[in-house]
């Protein structure tokens, strides 16, 4: 069931959005330089490292495993991103 907001929740909605978006695009730019770094330490994009590691070429070093968290919250991130900027048209 949809239920019509009135005119000042759908502000307040709306600005509360707006506040999240901002937080998740500092936090997006952080898993980028993030990702970035594990990048240069191993000379190797994030791409070729998922399909590395998901093929079990790389072990389970725990580094590994740090990468693969700051891909998947760059990922949830950029996903909740897309989500608002549609939801605030």
């Amino acid at each position: 069931m949809v239920t019509k907001l009135a005119e000042k929740d759908a502000l307040l909605v709306k600005e509360s959005l707006e506040f999240e978006n901002s937080i998740m695009e500092l936090s997006l730019v952080e898993y980028k330089r993030r990702l970035k770094d594990f990048e240069q330490k191993y000379n190797m994009k994030t791409k070729s490292f998922l399909e590395k590691f998901n093929s079990g070429e790389l072990g389970d070093d725990e580094e590994w495993f740090d990468w693969l968290f700051v891909v998947k919250a760059y990922n949830h991130v950029k996903n909740r991103i897309d989500r608002i900027a549609i939801l605030v048209k």
